[in-house]
């Protein structure tokens, strides 16, 4: 049995992992990609929001490997996966999108 306290931190390790992309101006937190007082790109977003998804998920395979042996997975774990990840970044999407815009005029 795995303890509640694994499965919580690995959720809320998770919901910072899929925000991060939309809650800073810099790639992987430390590369500035636009000018002072520009956003960063969707695309640049994007493509941040994929890696920490692989880092996201490969932190969950190294947890289920550690705590009880991996098991097989197929194609829809990972649909599932994704899909609840996206649902994870959507305070992050809605304030950059969304609510920043609404409180800056």
């Amino acid at each position: 049995m795995v303890p509640d306290w694994i499965v919580i931190v690995y959720l809320l390790a998770l919901l910072v992992l899929a925000n991060l992309p939309f809650v800073n101006q810099r790639l992987f937190l430390v590369v500035p990609v636009a000018a002072p007082g520009k956003l960063k790109s969707f695309w640049w977003r994007l493509v941040e929001w994929v890696v920490y998804f692989v880092i996201a998920m490969g932190l969950g395979l190294y947890l289920e490997y550690a705590l009880t042996g991996i098991e097989a997975k197929d194609w829809i774990f990972w649909a599932v996966a994704a899909s609840i990840f996206a649902v994870f970044s959507a305070p992050g999407f809605i304030w950059q999108y969304q609510l920043r815009k609404y409180l800056q005029a």
